[in-house]
C-alpha cells in the first residue's frame, strides 16, 4: 500500500517489473518474453504436508491456486521472484527485468500475474498454464500511469493526474475504461480489490480520508464514505456485504472498525495498541474481520457476536487468495511458515499450514567451541565463545559466571535470517569494564527462537581464567589495582583497568575494611611471601612495620615484621632490585641514608639485614620503585626531589645503580606517584600520579616508553575518584 510505507515492507499492493528493458530507455513497443522458468518440477502426486519455503523466502501475494514470494539476495539490490503452486510447493522462477520498475503483481481472487514490460506496458501471465496477455496501456493512459492491482483479468491503474484507469484485453483488443465519481483532486492512497467484483478505494481530498467503494462492470463510484480518522498504519478491506479499516484514537491506539455497505454508522471493535512503525492488516472473511499487527499476533473478531479467536503470531504478510487468506506468521504447534486461514463447517476462521520457513523447530545446538582455559594478560587478548545453531533467528544468551565470587558477563545476541553462528569475543572484562578474575567460571547458554515459537534450548560447561599475577594485584585478576586510605581510616581498592578501559563508567570500588588510621605509612610492597599474590606493607605510629599478605581477593591478618621503622622518612617498595625475583624495600632515614632489604619470601621474616646504599638521599621527598623502566630486566628507583624535579636511578640487579638521570620537572603537583605496574598490558611499567583535594582525588597515568631517556610518555587525566561514601572535609587520602 503506497500510503503506508513503514520500513521493510513491501507495502504497494500492485506494483510491477521491467522485463528486457534497457535502463532509462523507453521501449517503442511490447518485447518478447520469455515463458517463466520452471524452479522445480511439479510434483506427479499432490503432496499431503506443508512444503518448506527456502532460506529467506517471503509472500508477496496470493491467488486462488499459487502465491508470489521472493528472496532478497544478501547484497540487498537482486531480488528473485516466483511463483509457488499451493498443491505441492513447485516454484516458477519470475523473469527478471531492469531496475526501473518494481515487483511483479498478483491478482488477488485468480492466479494471474502482471509484470510490466516498458512504460505503461505490462503482460499478464497466467499461472494455471494459459499463455500470456500483453496489454500496451499507454494510448489509453498515457506514460506514467501506475500499476495498482489486477482484478482478474483487468488492470488498475492509477494516471500522472490522479485518475483511476481500468484497463483489459478481452477478445485481443484492449478496451479501457476510466472510473467515474472520483473527485478531480482526489489522491489514491490505496486500493483492495474483493471477489465479489467491488473495489475499494481509499483516498484523500482536501486533507480528508475517503474510502469509496467502485463497481468494477459500472466503472463507477457506488458508495463513498469520509473516514478521517482512518489510521495511516490500516489496511482497508471489502466484502459484499461490510467494509473494514482501523482508525487512530488520540492515545495513539487505533480501533477496529467496520460499517455495512450501503448504510450509515460504523460499528467500533477492538482497541489495541500500535508501535508506530508496524501496519494494521484488515481482511474480511465470511462473517469475520482478520486483523492485527505486523510482527505481532493475527486474530479474528465476528461480525454478528463480537467474539474474538487468535490466529497467528509473529505475523509477516497477509493476502486475499480466492475467498481465503494466505498469510506469514507462526503457530506454536507449527512454527513459523504460511498459513491458509478459511471458513470451518461453521463458519469460524481455520488456520491451515501451507509451507514452513524451513526453519526447523524447537531451535538445536549443532557445534560449540568454548576454550578450557583463557588469559588475558597481554594488550588485546580475547577469548572466542561459539555456538553454532541448526536454525537463525534466534537470541542467544551467555552467563558466565565467576563461581567464587558470582560476578557475571552476560551478552545477549540476536541472529537474524539465515545466520546461525553466535560468536561471543570476549576481552577479559565483567559489564563494568572491571577485569574478570583468575579461577573457575560456570557458563550458560540459552537459545530462544525470536519468534517464541519451538521452546528454548540450554546448554551448560565450565572454563578457567588464568591472566596471571600482577605486582599490584589485589583482586586477583592479572590487572593492578589502586589502594586508597581516607580519613577515616577505610581502605577501598579500584580496578585500574577500568579507569583506563571504560572512563565513561561508574568506577568500582571495593572495601577493603576499617582501622587502617594507625599508620603513618602504606606500601603495596609487591608479592613477599610464597603466595603468588601482592601484599601490603604498614608502618604503625610506634615504628612497628606489619605485613599483610594478600590472598587473591583480600588480605590476611597481619604479621609482626619488626620494630625501629620509624627512623625512616621515604620509603619505596615492590621493585626487584637484587635480580633474584622478590620484590625488595628501600628506605632513607633521617640522615638521608638509603637502605635496602632484600626479600626474603618468607612472611615469618620477609627481610634480609639491611644494607647501606648510600647518602645524600634526604633531598628527596618521594620514592617510588616502579619495576623495571629502563629496559635492563632490572627494577629501578624514581626520587623527586624538592623542586619537584623526578630523577630516574636504573638499577644494575645487585642492590646498587647507575648515576641518575633526569626525567622532568614539574611533578611536585602530585602528593602521591604510585608504581602501579603495567595498565594497559603492553608489556611496561607505568605510573598513576594522584592530586587534588582532600574530597576528589585526580588521578593521572603516565605510560612507560621502554627507553630509560624517556621513560614516560605524556600524562593523561584518568578522572575523579572520592575516596568517601559521602564527601566531607578531611585530611587529604593516601593512594598507593
Amino acid at each position: 500500500m503506497e500510503y503506508l510505507s513503514p520500513a521493510g515492507r513491501n507495502v504497494a499492493v500492485a506494483v510491477a517489473v521491467t522485463l528486457a528493458v534497457t535502463a532509462g530507455t523507453a521501449m517503442a513497443g511490447t518485447p518478447a518474453l520469455a515463458a517463466p522458468e520452471a524452479a522445480a518440477a511439479v510434483a506427479a502426486e499432490q503432496q499431503t504436508g506443508p512444503f518448506a519455503l527456502a532460506s529467506g523466502e517471503a509472500l508477496h501475494g496470493a491467488g486462488s491456486t499459487g502465491f508470489v514470494t521472493f528472496v532478497r539476495a544478501h547484497d540487498g539490490e537482486n531480488t528473485t521472484w516466483q511463483w509457488r503452486r499451493s498443491a505441492d510447493g513447485s516454484a516458477t522462477v519470475l523473469p527478471k527485468g531492469a531496475p526501473d520498475f518494481a515487483n511483479p503483481t498478483a491478482a488477488t481472487d485468480s492466479d494471474l500475474v502482471a509484470v510490466q514490460t516498458g512504460v505503461s506496458s505490462y503482460r499478464l501471465l497466467d499461472m494455471t498454464g494459459g499463455g500470456p496477455v500483453d496489454i500496451d496501456a499507454r494510448a489509453a493512459v498515457g506514460e506514467g500511469a501506475e500499476l495498482r492491482a489486477v482484478a482478474r483479468g483487468t488492470l488498475v491503474l492509477v494516471g500522472a493526474d490522479g485518475s483511476l484507469h481500468l484497463v483489459s484485453k478481452p477478445g485481443g483488443s484492449v478496451v479501457h475504461r476510466q472510473v467515474q465519481g472520483l473527485p478531480s483532486d482526489a489522491y489514491v492512497r490505496d486500493l483492495r480489490y474483493s471477489p465479489s467484483g467491488a473495489l475499494l478505494v481509499r483516498y484523500e481530498v482536501s486533507d480528508v480520508e475517503h474510502l469509496a467503494v467502485v463497481d468494477l462492470a459500472e466503472a463507477k463510484v457506488v458508495e463513498d464514505r469520509a473516514v478521517p480518522r482512518l489510521s495511516h498504519s490500516s489496511e482497508i478491506a471489502v466484502s459484499a456485504t461490510h467494509l473494514a479499516w482501523a482508525e487512530s484514537n488520540a492515545d495513539g491506539s487505533v480501533t477496529l472498525v467496520t460499517a455495512l455497505r450501503g448504510a450509515a454508522g460504523a460499528t467500533r471493535h477492538t482497541t489495541f495498541e500500535t508501535d508506530g512503525g508496524s501496519y494494521v492488516p484488515v481482511s474480511l472473511l465470511g462473517e469475520w474481520v482478520v486483523f492485527g499487527l505486523s510482527g505481532k499476533d493475527l486474530s479474528a473478531v465476528s461480525l454478528a457476536d463480537g467474539t474474538t479467536t487468535g490466529l497467528l503470531g509473529d505475523l509477516r504478510e497477509v493476502s486475499a487468495s480466492g475467498d481465503d487468506l494466505l498469510a506469514e506468521g507462526g503457530t506454536a504447534e507449527h512454527g513459523k511458515g504460511l498459513y491458509r486461514i478459511a471458513p470451518d463447517g461453521d463458519g469460524r476462521p481455520a488456520v491451515t499450514q501451507v509451507a514452513t520457513d524451513g526453519v526447523r523447530t524447537p531451535v538445536a545446538v549443532v557445534d560449540e567451541q568454548v576454550p578450557a582455559t583463557a588469559g588475558f594478560g597481554a594488550a588485546g587478548s580475547t577469548a572466542e565463545l561459539r555456538w553454532k545453531l541448526s536454525r537463525g533467528d534466534a537470541k542467544v544468551s551467555l552467563t558466565l559466571t565467576h563461581q567464587a565470587t558470582g560476578r557475571t558477563w552476560t551478552p545477549v545476541k540476536d541472529l537474524l535470517g539465515t545466520s546461525t553462528e553466535a560468536v561471543f569475543p570476549w576481552d577479559g572484562t565483567f559489564a563494568n569494564g572491571t577485569a574478570a578474575y583468575n579461577g573457575a567460571y560456570a557458563w550458560e547458554v540459552t537459545v530462544s527462537p525470536l519468534n517464541g515459537i519451538g521452546g528454548s534450548v540450554t546448554r551448560n560447561g565450565t572454563l578457567r581464567v588464568d591472566s596471571g599475577t600482577a605486582p599490584h594485584d589485589y583482586s586477583d585478576s592479572g590487572s593492578p589495582d589502586l589502594l586508597v586510605r581516607n580519613s577515616a581510616g577505610r581502605l577501598a581498592s579500584y580496578d585500574v583497568r577500568q579507569f583506563v578501559t571504560h572512563p565513561e563508567e561508574p568506577w568500582e570500588r571495593t572495601e577493603r575494611g576499617g582501622g587502617w588510621s594507625v599508620y603513618d605509612r602504606l606500601l603495596s610492597a609487591g608479592n613477599l611471601d610464597a603466595t603468588p599474590y601482592a601484599d601490603v606493607v604498614a608502618r604503625d605510629r610506634d615504628g612497628v612495620l606489619w605485613l599483610y599478605s594478600g590472598t587473591g581477593h583480600s588480605l590476611a591478618p597481619r604479621v609482626r615484621v619488626g620494630s625501629g621503622w620509624g627512623v625512616y622518612t621515604t620509603f619505596a617498595a615492590g621493585s626487584d632490585l637484587t635480580g633474584d625475583g622478590r620484590p625488595d624495600l628501600v628506605a632513607t632515614d633521617t640522615a638521608g641514608v638509603l637502605w635496602l632489604y632484600k626479600a626474603t619470601g618468607d612472611a615469618a621474616k620477609p627481610f634480609e639485614a639491611r644494607v647501606r646504599v648510600g647518602g645524600g638521599w634526604n633531598t628527596y621527598d618521594l620514592l617510588t620503585a616502579p619495576g623495571d623502566i629502563g629496559g635492563a630486566k632490572s627494577g629501578d628507583l624514581l626520587a623527586r626531589d624538592r623542586d619537584g624535579v623526578l630523577w630516574l636511578y636504573l638499577g644494575k640487579g645487585d642492590g646498587t645503580f647507575a648515576a641518575r638521570s633526569k626525567v622532568g620537572g614539574g611533578w611536585s603537583t602530585f602528593r602521591h606517584i604510585v608504581n602501579v605496574g603495567d595498565v594497559d598490558r603492553d608489556g611496561r611499567a607505568d605510573l598513576v600520579a594522584e592530586s587534588g583535594s582532600p574530597q576528589a582525588t585526580l588521578l593521572h597515568v603516565y605510560k612507560g616508553t621502554g627507553d630509560w631517556k624517556a621513560p614516560f610518555g605524556r600524562g593523561a587525566h584518568l578522572g575523579v575518584v572520592s575516596p568517601y561514601s559521602s564527601p566531607y572535609d578531611a585530611p587529604a587520602p593516601v593512594v598507593f
